[in-house]
């Protein structure tokens, strides 16, 4: 692991409000699985364009790997 987030994922951490954008790096360069349910998702999820069902989807395709 290199730390470096891919370029869209890191636009949308940059799209947090700055008290967020470390968290959010953290978790998503250390992650080893990741909760649908966790608030992130949500704010990341939109911040790249997926609404509730688009992340459901995502889960769902994931979930069958």
């Amino acid at each position: 692991m290199t730390g470096t987030l891919p370029e869209r994922i890191e636009a949308a951490v940059a799209s947090l409000p700055e008290a967020e954008r470390f968290a959010a790096r953290m978790l998503l360069s250390g992650a080893t699985s990741f909760e649908r349910a966790h608030p992130m998702v949500a704010q990341l999820g939109a911040a790249l364009g997926y609404d509730a069902a688009a992340l459901d989807a995502l889960w769902r395709a994931a979930a069958a790997l």
